[in-house]
Protein backbone atom coordinates (compact mmCIF):
# COMPACT_ATOMS: atom_id res chain seq x y z
CA UNK A 1 0.00 0.00 0.00
CA UNK A 2 1.43 3.38 -0.98
CA UNK A 3 2.01 5.86 1.79
CA UNK A 4 0.03 9.10 1.38
CA UNK A 5 2.44 11.94 0.67
CA UNK A 6 1.64 15.59 0.00
CA UNK A 7 4.01 16.23 -2.88
CA UNK A 8 3.53 19.98 -2.42
CA UNK A 9 5.78 19.76 0.68
CA UNK A 10 9.52 19.39 -0.10
CA UNK A 11 11.13 16.27 1.40
CA UNK A 12 13.73 18.36 3.30
CA UNK A 13 10.94 20.30 4.95
CA UNK A 14 9.27 17.05 5.98
CA UNK A 15 12.63 16.06 7.43
CA UNK A 16 12.84 19.24 9.49
CA UNK A 17 9.29 18.74 10.73
CA UNK A 18 10.12 15.17 11.76
CA UNK A 19 13.24 16.26 13.64
CA UNK A 20 11.36 19.10 15.30
CA UNK A 21 8.62 16.69 16.39
CA UNK A 22 11.21 14.25 17.70
CA UNK A 23 12.89 16.96 19.74
CA UNK A 24 9.59 18.28 21.04
CA UNK A 25 8.47 14.85 22.16
CA UNK A 26 11.87 14.05 23.70
CA UNK A 27 11.83 17.26 25.73
CA UNK A 28 9.11 15.91 27.99
CA UNK A 29 11.44 13.16 29.23
CA UNK A 30 14.85 14.83 29.08
CA UNK A 31 16.44 18.09 27.94
CA UNK A 32 16.13 18.34 24.16
CA UNK A 33 19.16 19.33 22.09
CA UNK A 34 19.14 21.25 18.83
CA UNK A 35 21.27 18.74 16.88
CA UNK A 36 20.09 15.29 17.95
CA UNK A 37 17.54 13.55 20.16
CA UNK A 38 17.75 14.06 23.91
CA UNK A 39 19.74 10.84 24.38
CA UNK A 40 21.99 8.74 22.18
CA UNK A 41 21.33 5.36 20.54
CA UNK A 42 17.53 5.48 21.01
CA UNK A 43 16.86 2.78 18.39
CA UNK A 44 18.03 -0.81 18.82
CA UNK A 45 17.79 -3.35 16.01
CA UNK A 46 17.34 -7.00 16.95
CA UNK A 47 14.78 -9.60 15.83
CA UNK A 48 12.77 -8.70 18.94
CA UNK A 49 12.82 -4.92 18.53
CA UNK A 50 13.51 -3.05 15.27
CA UNK A 51 13.59 -6.01 12.87
CA UNK A 52 14.15 -4.11 9.61
CA UNK A 53 16.60 -3.75 6.68
CA UNK A 54 17.95 -7.32 6.56
CA UNK A 55 19.45 -7.48 10.07
CA UNK A 56 21.71 -10.34 11.08
CA UNK A 57 20.02 -11.95 14.09
CA UNK A 58 23.42 -12.54 15.71
CA UNK A 59 24.28 -8.85 15.82
CA UNK A 60 22.93 -5.81 17.67
CA UNK A 61 22.64 -2.44 15.94
CA UNK A 62 22.21 0.84 17.82
CA UNK A 63 21.13 3.89 15.81
CA UNK A 64 21.14 7.64 16.46
CA UNK A 65 19.52 10.04 13.96
CA UNK A 66 21.13 13.48 13.95
CA UNK A 67 21.20 16.90 12.32
CA UNK A 68 24.47 18.79 11.80
CA UNK A 69 25.07 22.38 10.78
CA UNK A 70 28.08 23.38 8.64
CA UNK A 71 30.25 24.24 11.64
CA UNK A 72 29.04 21.51 14.00
CA UNK A 73 30.36 18.05 14.82
CA UNK A 74 29.55 15.03 16.95
CA UNK A 75 32.27 13.22 18.87
CA UNK A 76 31.64 9.55 19.59
CA UNK A 77 33.58 8.52 22.69
CA UNK A 78 33.30 5.11 24.30
CA UNK A 79 34.90 1.98 25.70
CA UNK A 80 35.47 -1.34 23.99
CA UNK A 81 33.19 -4.20 24.98
CA UNK A 82 33.74 -7.87 24.07
CA UNK A 83 32.28 -8.97 20.72
CA UNK A 84 33.44 -10.77 17.58
CA UNK A 85 33.26 -7.44 15.70
CA UNK A 86 32.50 -3.77 16.43
CA UNK A 87 32.00 -0.92 13.96
CA UNK A 88 30.73 2.64 13.59
CA UNK A 89 28.98 3.57 10.34
CA UNK A 90 27.31 6.75 9.04
CA UNK A 91 24.39 6.80 6.57
CA UNK A 92 22.22 9.26 4.69
CA UNK A 93 18.43 9.34 5.05
CA UNK A 94 18.01 6.59 2.44
CA UNK A 95 20.22 4.21 4.41
CA UNK A 96 23.16 4.45 2.00
CA UNK A 97 26.57 4.05 3.66
CA UNK A 98 28.85 7.10 3.74
CA UNK A 99 31.75 6.43 6.11
CA UNK A 100 32.83 3.75 8.57
CA UNK A 101 35.51 2.39 10.86
CA UNK A 102 35.84 -0.87 12.77
CA UNK A 103 37.43 -2.28 15.91
CA UNK A 104 41.10 -2.66 14.88
CA UNK A 105 40.98 0.77 13.19
CA UNK A 106 39.45 2.68 16.10
CA UNK A 107 41.45 5.72 17.16
CA UNK A 108 42.44 5.13 20.79
CA UNK A 109 42.36 7.58 23.64
CA UNK A 110 45.74 8.34 25.16
CA UNK A 111 47.00 5.47 27.32
CA UNK A 112 44.46 2.95 25.96
CA UNK A 113 45.13 -0.43 24.40
CA UNK A 114 43.05 -2.15 21.75
CA UNK A 115 41.88 -5.56 23.02
CA UNK A 116 41.17 -6.68 19.43
CA UNK A 117 44.88 -6.31 18.70
CA UNK A 118 46.44 -7.02 22.10
CA UNK A 119 45.38 -10.37 23.64
CA UNK A 120 46.59 -9.16 27.05
CA UNK A 121 44.41 -6.03 27.03
CA UNK A 122 41.09 -6.30 28.85
CA UNK A 123 39.65 -3.04 27.50
CA UNK A 124 40.35 0.51 26.39
CA UNK A 125 38.60 3.60 25.06
CA UNK A 126 38.27 5.10 21.57
CA UNK A 127 36.79 8.08 19.78
CA UNK A 128 35.49 9.16 16.36
CA UNK A 129 34.24 12.51 15.06
CA UNK A 130 31.29 12.94 12.68
CA UNK A 131 31.24 15.99 10.40
CA UNK A 132 29.29 16.80 7.20
CA UNK A 133 30.83 15.46 4.00
CA UNK A 134 32.83 18.11 2.13
CA UNK A 135 31.32 16.98 -1.19
CA UNK A 136 27.72 16.71 -2.36
CA UNK A 137 26.10 13.51 -3.54
CA UNK A 138 25.18 10.13 -2.10
CA UNK A 139 28.81 9.16 -1.45
CA UNK A 140 31.53 10.67 0.72
CA UNK A 141 35.31 10.79 0.31
CA UNK A 142 37.59 8.49 2.27
CA UNK A 143 38.70 10.25 5.48
CA UNK A 144 42.43 10.98 5.83
CA UNK A 145 44.53 8.00 6.95
CA UNK A 146 44.90 7.86 10.72
CA UNK A 147 42.12 10.39 11.22
CA UNK A 148 39.18 9.89 13.56
CA UNK A 149 36.87 11.65 11.07
CA UNK A 150 33.70 10.01 9.77
CA UNK A 151 31.66 11.86 7.16
CA UNK A 152 27.91 12.28 7.37
CA UNK A 153 25.76 13.66 4.53
CA UNK A 154 26.79 16.89 2.79
CA UNK A 155 25.08 20.09 3.97
CA UNK A 156 22.00 20.48 1.78
CA UNK A 157 20.48 23.56 0.18
CA UNK A 158 18.55 24.25 3.38
CA UNK A 159 21.75 24.55 5.42
CA UNK A 160 21.91 21.32 7.40
CA UNK A 161 23.12 17.71 7.20
CA UNK A 162 20.77 14.98 8.43
CA UNK A 163 21.81 11.36 8.76
CA UNK A 164 22.25 8.32 10.96
CA UNK A 165 25.15 6.88 12.90
CA UNK A 166 25.04 3.14 13.71
CA UNK A 167 27.13 1.05 16.10
CA UNK A 168 27.22 -2.69 15.37
CA UNK A 169 28.30 -5.56 17.56
CA UNK A 170 28.43 -9.06 16.03
CA UNK A 171 28.23 -11.96 18.49
CA UNK A 172 28.60 -9.92 21.69
CA UNK A 173 30.47 -11.94 24.30
CA UNK A 174 27.90 -11.47 27.03
CA UNK A 175 25.02 -9.08 27.63
CA UNK A 176 25.65 -5.51 26.45
CA UNK A 177 24.30 -2.87 28.80
CA UNK A 178 23.10 0.35 27.18
CA UNK A 179 25.32 2.21 29.64
CA UNK A 180 28.33 0.64 27.88
CA UNK A 181 27.52 2.44 24.62
CA UNK A 182 29.50 5.58 23.68
CA UNK A 183 28.46 9.07 24.68
CA UNK A 184 27.99 11.76 22.03
CA UNK A 185 29.47 15.22 22.51
CA UNK A 186 27.93 17.91 20.29
CA UNK A 187 29.81 21.09 19.42
CA UNK A 188 29.04 24.11 17.29
CA UNK A 189 31.74 26.43 15.93
CA UNK A 190 34.25 24.90 18.35
CA UNK A 191 32.03 25.34 21.42
CA UNK A 192 30.73 22.29 23.27
CA UNK A 193 26.96 22.35 23.57
CA UNK A 194 26.34 19.14 25.50
CA UNK A 195 27.39 15.55 26.09
CA UNK A 196 24.56 13.10 25.47
CA UNK A 197 24.43 9.82 27.38
CA UNK A 198 22.88 6.62 25.99
CA UNK A 199 19.11 6.32 26.34
CA UNK A 200 18.17 4.21 29.31
CA UNK A 201 15.81 2.13 27.16
CA UNK A 202 15.09 1.82 23.42
CA UNK A 203 12.59 4.25 21.89
CA UNK A 204 9.58 3.13 19.90
CA UNK A 205 10.74 1.87 16.54
CA UNK A 206 7.58 2.93 14.71
CA UNK A 207 8.62 6.57 14.31
CA UNK A 208 11.98 5.72 12.73
CA UNK A 209 10.46 3.09 10.45
CA UNK A 210 7.69 5.38 9.20
CA UNK A 211 10.16 8.17 8.57
CA UNK A 212 12.48 5.94 6.57
CA UNK A 213 9.51 4.59 4.59
CA UNK A 214 8.42 8.15 3.81
CA UNK A 215 11.87 9.14 2.53
CA UNK A 216 12.13 5.95 0.46
CA UNK A 217 8.69 6.47 -1.06
CA UNK A 218 9.55 10.05 -1.93
CA UNK A 219 12.74 8.99 -3.70
CA UNK A 220 11.27 5.91 -5.35
CA UNK A 221 13.34 3.49 -3.26
CA UNK A 222 10.62 1.08 -2.14
CA UNK A 223 11.12 -1.89 -4.44
CA UNK A 224 8.62 -4.78 -4.39
CA UNK A 225 9.90 -8.33 -4.83
CA UNK A 226 10.91 -8.88 -8.43
CA UNK A 227 9.67 -11.50 -10.84
CA UNK A 228 13.08 -12.16 -12.37
CA UNK A 229 14.19 -15.04 -10.14
CA UNK A 230 15.02 -18.28 -11.98
CA UNK A 231 13.19 -21.50 -11.12
CA UNK A 232 16.27 -22.75 -9.26
CA UNK A 233 18.22 -21.31 -6.33
CA UNK A 234 21.30 -19.40 -7.50
CA UNK A 235 23.50 -17.42 -5.12
CA UNK A 236 25.15 -14.38 -6.72
CA UNK A 237 26.12 -10.84 -5.65
CA UNK A 238 23.36 -8.24 -5.51
CA UNK A 239 23.64 -5.68 -8.29
CA UNK A 240 24.63 -2.15 -7.29
CA UNK A 241 21.06 -0.95 -7.84
CA UNK A 242 19.82 -3.58 -5.35
CA UNK A 243 22.55 -3.33 -2.71
CA UNK A 244 22.27 0.28 -1.54
CA UNK A 245 19.74 1.87 0.76
CA UNK A 246 19.37 -0.93 3.32
CA UNK A 247 21.94 0.28 5.88
CA UNK A 248 24.67 -2.13 4.68
CA UNK A 249 27.62 -3.09 6.83
CA UNK A 250 30.70 -1.90 4.92
CA UNK A 251 32.73 -4.88 6.15
CA UNK A 252 30.34 -7.55 4.90
CA UNK A 253 29.75 -8.67 1.36
CA UNK A 254 26.80 -10.77 0.38
CA UNK A 255 25.68 -13.35 -2.11
CA UNK A 256 21.92 -13.76 -2.34
CA UNK A 257 19.14 -15.81 -3.88
CA UNK A 258 15.39 -15.40 -3.89
CA UNK A 259 13.09 -18.20 -2.73
CA UNK A 260 9.47 -19.03 -3.49
CA UNK A 261 7.41 -21.45 -1.42
CA UNK A 262 5.80 -24.57 -2.83
CA UNK A 263 4.09 -27.09 -0.58
CA UNK A 264 6.26 -30.09 0.20
CA UNK A 265 9.41 -28.41 -1.16
CA UNK A 266 12.44 -27.34 0.91
CA UNK A 267 15.66 -25.47 0.16
CA UNK A 268 19.00 -27.18 0.74
CA UNK A 269 22.24 -25.18 0.91
CA UNK A 270 25.67 -26.80 1.18
CA UNK A 271 29.26 -25.56 1.18
CA UNK A 272 32.59 -25.57 2.98
CA UNK A 273 32.63 -23.49 6.15
CA UNK A 274 35.43 -20.92 6.38
CA UNK A 275 37.50 -20.76 9.56
CA UNK A 276 36.71 -17.92 12.00
CA UNK A 277 38.29 -16.58 15.22
CA UNK A 278 37.41 -17.81 18.66
CA UNK A 279 37.31 -15.76 21.82
CA UNK A 280 40.59 -15.56 23.72
CA UNK A 281 41.43 -15.21 27.40
CA UNK A 282 40.58 -11.50 27.40
CA UNK A 283 37.07 -12.28 26.03
CA UNK A 284 37.90 -10.68 22.66
CA UNK A 285 38.47 -12.63 19.41
CA UNK A 286 41.94 -13.94 18.66
CA UNK A 287 42.55 -12.41 15.23
CA UNK A 288 45.23 -14.66 13.85
CA UNK A 289 45.18 -17.06 10.89
CA UNK A 290 41.43 -17.27 10.23
CA UNK A 291 39.88 -17.08 6.76
CA UNK A 292 36.96 -14.82 7.74
CA UNK A 293 36.03 -12.74 10.75
CA UNK A 294 32.42 -13.96 10.49
CA UNK A 295 29.92 -15.65 8.18
CA UNK A 296 26.23 -16.50 8.36
CA UNK A 297 23.18 -17.58 6.39
CA UNK A 298 19.92 -15.71 7.04
CA UNK A 299 16.41 -15.87 5.59
CA UNK A 300 14.36 -12.67 5.09
CA UNK A 301 10.91 -11.62 3.96
CA UNK A 302 11.71 -9.84 0.71
CA UNK A 303 9.19 -7.07 1.26
CA UNK A 304 9.65 -3.72 3.00
CA UNK A 305 10.85 -3.36 5.76
CA UNK A 306 12.81 -6.59 5.00
CA UNK A 307 12.74 -8.36 8.42
CA UNK A 308 14.65 -11.50 9.26
CA UNK A 309 12.21 -14.41 9.38
CA UNK A 310 11.09 -15.58 12.80
CA UNK A 311 9.05 -18.67 13.53
CA UNK A 312 7.96 -19.67 17.05
CA UNK A 313 10.51 -17.19 18.42
CA UNK A 314 13.40 -18.69 16.45
CA UNK A 315 15.16 -16.35 13.99
CA UNK A 316 15.89 -17.92 10.61
CA UNK A 317 19.54 -16.94 10.80
CA UNK A 318 22.56 -19.05 11.72
CA UNK A 319 26.01 -17.63 12.45
CA UNK A 320 29.14 -19.67 11.82
CA UNK A 321 29.28 -20.83 15.43
CA UNK A 322 25.62 -21.91 15.30
CA UNK A 323 26.08 -23.93 12.09
CA UNK A 324 26.67 -27.68 12.21
CA UNK A 325 29.61 -29.00 10.19
CA UNK A 326 30.33 -32.53 9.05
CA UNK A 327 33.68 -34.29 9.47
CA UNK A 328 34.97 -32.60 6.29
CA UNK A 329 34.02 -29.11 7.49
CA UNK A 330 30.96 -28.74 5.23
CA UNK A 331 27.67 -27.22 6.35
CA UNK A 332 24.22 -28.36 5.21
CA UNK A 333 21.25 -26.03 5.73
CA UNK A 334 17.65 -27.08 5.29
CA UNK A 335 15.20 -24.19 4.99
CA UNK A 336 11.67 -25.47 5.44
CA UNK A 337 8.17 -24.83 6.71
CA UNK A 338 7.37 -26.90 9.82
CA UNK A 339 5.30 -29.51 7.94
CA UNK A 340 7.97 -29.88 5.27
CA UNK A 341 11.00 -30.64 7.46
CA UNK A 342 12.34 -34.10 6.53
CA UNK A 343 12.48 -36.55 9.41
CA UNK A 344 16.11 -37.44 8.74
CA UNK A 345 17.08 -33.75 8.67
CA UNK A 346 15.69 -33.33 12.20
CA UNK A 347 17.89 -36.11 13.55
CA UNK A 348 21.06 -35.38 11.56
CA UNK A 349 23.59 -33.55 13.76
CA UNK A 350 25.43 -32.25 10.67
CA UNK A 351 22.33 -30.39 9.41
CA UNK A 352 21.21 -26.90 10.46
CA UNK A 353 17.48 -26.24 10.02
CA UNK A 354 16.23 -22.71 9.34
CA UNK A 355 12.53 -21.75 9.42
CA UNK A 356 10.89 -20.77 6.14
CA UNK A 357 8.47 -18.34 7.79
CA UNK A 358 5.28 -17.00 6.19
CA UNK A 359 4.85 -18.88 2.94
CA UNK A 360 2.92 -16.15 1.12
CA UNK A 361 5.98 -13.87 1.02
CA UNK A 362 8.93 -14.14 -1.33
CA UNK A 363 12.19 -14.74 0.54
CA UNK A 364 15.73 -13.42 0.23
CA UNK A 365 18.36 -15.90 1.43
CA UNK A 366 21.60 -14.03 2.20
CA UNK A 367 25.03 -15.54 2.79
CA UNK A 368 27.42 -13.08 4.52
CA UNK A 369 31.21 -12.96 4.50
CA UNK A 370 33.02 -10.50 6.77
CA UNK A 371 36.62 -9.26 6.62
CA UNK A 372 38.50 -12.05 4.82
CA UNK A 373 42.18 -12.59 5.45
CA UNK A 374 44.28 -11.07 2.66
CA UNK A 375 45.37 -14.55 1.57
CA UNK A 376 41.80 -15.90 1.36
CA UNK A 377 40.09 -14.93 -1.90
CA UNK A 378 37.33 -17.53 -2.36
CA UNK A 379 34.86 -15.12 -0.85
CA UNK A 380 31.73 -13.07 -1.45
CA UNK A 381 34.08 -10.06 -1.52
CA UNK A 382 35.86 -11.38 -4.61
CA UNK A 383 32.55 -12.41 -6.18
CA UNK A 384 31.16 -8.89 -5.71
CA UNK A 385 34.13 -7.53 -7.66
CA UNK A 386 34.10 -10.09 -10.47
CA UNK A 387 30.53 -11.36 -10.73
CA UNK A 388 28.09 -8.46 -10.23
CA UNK A 389 27.69 -7.65 -13.93
CA UNK A 390 24.32 -6.06 -14.81
CA UNK A 391 24.88 -7.04 -18.46
CA UNK A 392 25.05 -10.73 -17.53
CA UNK A 393 22.13 -12.98 -16.65
CA UNK A 394 21.43 -14.25 -13.14
CA UNK A 395 22.65 -17.67 -14.26
CA UNK A 396 25.92 -16.23 -15.59
CA UNK A 397 26.60 -14.20 -12.44
CA UNK A 398 25.81 -17.25 -10.29
CA UNK A 399 28.17 -19.44 -12.33
CA UNK A 400 30.89 -16.80 -11.96
CA UNK A 401 30.28 -16.69 -8.18
CA UNK A 402 30.51 -20.49 -7.91
CA UNK A 403 33.78 -20.45 -9.82
CA UNK A 404 35.25 -17.68 -7.62
CA UNK A 405 34.18 -19.18 -4.28
CA UNK A 406 34.98 -22.79 -5.16
CA UNK A 407 34.09 -25.19 -2.33
CA UNK A 408 33.05 -22.21 -0.14
CA UNK A 409 30.20 -21.38 -2.54
CA UNK A 410 26.75 -21.97 -0.96
CA UNK A 411 25.42 -24.42 -3.56
CA UNK A 412 21.65 -24.54 -3.25
CA UNK A 413 18.67 -26.39 -4.64
CA UNK A 414 14.94 -26.81 -4.18
CA UNK A 415 14.10 -30.34 -3.13
CA UNK A 416 11.00 -32.41 -2.50
CA UNK A 417 10.69 -33.43 1.14
CA UNK A 418 10.19 -37.04 0.04
CA UNK A 419 13.38 -37.00 -2.05
CA UNK A 420 15.39 -35.77 0.96
CA UNK A 421 13.85 -38.43 3.20
CA UNK A 422 14.80 -41.14 0.72
CA UNK A 423 18.36 -40.06 -0.04
CA UNK A 424 19.41 -37.08 2.07
CA UNK A 425 20.96 -33.90 0.69
CA UNK A 426 22.87 -35.91 -1.93
CA UNK A 427 19.62 -36.99 -3.58
CA UNK A 428 18.40 -33.37 -3.62
CA UNK A 429 21.32 -32.23 -5.76
CA UNK A 430 20.92 -35.26 -8.04
CA UNK A 431 17.17 -34.64 -8.52
CA UNK A 432 16.55 -30.92 -8.03
CA UNK A 433 13.01 -29.52 -8.05
CA UNK A 434 12.08 -26.43 -10.03
CA UNK A 435 9.73 -23.87 -8.49
CA UNK A 436 7.98 -21.17 -10.46
CA UNK A 437 8.91 -17.72 -9.03
CA UNK A 438 6.21 -15.68 -7.29
CA UNK A 439 3.88 -18.66 -7.08
CA UNK A 440 3.01 -19.37 -3.46
CA UNK A 441 0.74 -21.89 -1.83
Amino acid sequence: MALPVNRGIPAPLLLVLFCALSLFRASYAQPALPLTLGCSWPFQTTPDSLNVMYPDANAIYWTTPYVLLPSSRIEVKGDFFPARFLSINTYNTLGESLSSTYDIQFILDRGSQNPFLDPSAKGGSFHATIVPSPVAGTSAPTPPAGSDILYGPHVNQYGFSQGYVVIRAYIPNGQVSRSELPKLTISLAGHTLATVSPCTKPSSSLRLLLYNALIRYWDGQINPPGASEPDQLMFRPPLASQAGGAFPNDYNKYVVTGMTYQKGVIAVVRGLGATVPRFGRNDYPRLRGQELRYWSLCNYDHIFPFPVVEQSGQPSCAADDQTALDSSGYYTYVVAAPADIPTNARTDKTVTILPWGRTRFEKALIFRNMLPDSSFTMTAQTANIKCADPKQSIEQNAACTANVMGPYYPEATYCQKTVYEQGGWQACFQSPTRVEPNKSS
